[in-house]
């Protein structure tokens, strides 16, 4: 998994690198590999499939969600747009970021940070929400 998580920082971060991929008539990928602000890659592979799960960097009252994205050859790459959004985790108020995907017993487990605090007078509580979720 560690390979793999150099590897996607090494995709997203240097020159584009030559295609490998035979009968692909597209001979680079590009840098960065898809367009937008984003941040803290995490990669897995599922099925044969490469997917990225970054952070979406913006104002922290507005990462408020993070996408995916996908790849069978590490050259074209299709986005899944808010795979996860506040709204559906009750708990986290503003900012999440830094997500991180495993896998057990064919079961995928996504983490992530939230409630980023800007200041000594903020705790990063969620109140009275429950922190564990289940689904």
């Amino acid at each position: 998994m560690r390979k793999l998580q150099v590897l996607v920082i090494l995709l997203c971060f240097t020159q584009p690198a030559r295609n490998q991929v035979a009968g692909n008539s597209d001979s680079l990928s590009g840098n960065p590999v898809f367009p937008g602000w984003y941040a803290d890659p995490e990669g897995i592979i599922i099925d044969n499939t490469y997917w990225i799960y970054p952070t979406f960097s913006a104002p922290y009252d507005e990462q408020v969600f993070l996408d995916a994205f996908s790849s069978p050859d590490l050259i074209h790459w299709e986005k899944h747009g808010r795979i996860l959004d506040t709204a559906a985790v009750k708990w986290a108020k503003r900012a999440i970021w830094a997500p991180a995907i495993v896998e057990k017993q064919d079961r995928y487990f996504l983490f992530f940070g939230a409630n980023d605090i800007q200041g000594d007078d903020e705790t990063g509580d969620p109140g009275d929400q429950p922190i564990r979720t289940t689904g």
